[in-house]
């Protein structure tokens, strides 16, 4: 019987809590238990030794969407528009990503976990995209529930993303105010928006380790394409 690969989804931390408490959406959960994964809710460590003891146990890593990551990591200072960030997540996530590239391991991020993939690797981001790019956007912030659609995206031939959907366009939820601006080395973006907002990257060769702006987590219910994501990091995971 061929097991189920553990796949490792990283927490978030409620806001003022002190000490704040780890949640994580079900929807998380859910999308990589159908996929045929078990998940493991990660805790954020923040002992080196212990981040790479859970690393070495695990098969694939799920970095999940939340709150802004601390620029001053990635060499710039905070813009006005900068939401909430959170010290221990930034590090644990840094750190478990490494460990999971020096590893050779499946890595799938949402969300925060694109930017987080993005910057860690050694691309750029925009902070807030409403006030650093100079023209006209969809709307990224949507105010539909989390389970509707509502702008498009491309997707580039020969991709990942692509493989997944089996087509050259999608339909995607949108609640993000920061994007990749460059990708990092060895990395290509896989999709974007109408307005050339970036969308997904995925690494070029080697290893799998996709990020995709959108929450498919909360797609993959009505459309099985989403789902189609999930199954392909998990198999991955499974190598």
């Amino acid at each position: 019987m061929n097991k189920k690969p553990l796949i490792g989804i990283t927490a978030t931390q409620e806001k003022g809590d002190n000490p704040p408490n780890y949640q994580i959406g079900r929807h998380y959960v859910k999308g990589v238990a159908r996929a045929g994964g078990t998940p493991v809710i990660l805790p954020l460590l923040q002992e080196k030794d212990q981040i790479r003891e859970m690393a070495e146990s695990l098969d694939g890593l799920l970095i999940s969407g939340g709150v802004d990551m601390d620029p001053l990591l990635f060499g710039e200072e905070p813009h006005p528009k900068m939401g909430r960030i959170d010290p221990e997540r930034d590090f644990f996530e840094k750190t478990i990503l490494e460990f999971f590239v020096d590893q050779g391991k499946a890595v799938f991020g949402i969300c925060r976990g694109c930017q987080v993939i993005n910057l860690v690797l050694g691309g750029t981001i925009y902070q807030d995209i409403t006030a650093q790019l100079d023209r006209e956007l969809v709307k990224h912030s949507q105010q539909a529930p989390r389970w509707y659609s509502t702008h498009s995206i491309s997707l580039e031939s020969g991709t990942l993303l692509e493989k997944a959907f089996g087509q050259k366009s999608a339909l995607v939820n949108s609640f993000h105010h920061q994007a990749v601006k460059e990708p990092a080395p060895g990395f290509v973006v896989t999709a974007e928006a109408v307005d050339g907002v970036v969308e997904a990257i995925e690494q070029k060769k080697g290893q799998f380790i996709l990020g995709v702006q959108w929450h498919p987590e909360h797609l993959w219910e009505a459309d099985e394409k989403t789902l189609a994501l999930f199954q392909m990091f998990i198999e991955h995971a499974r190598r």
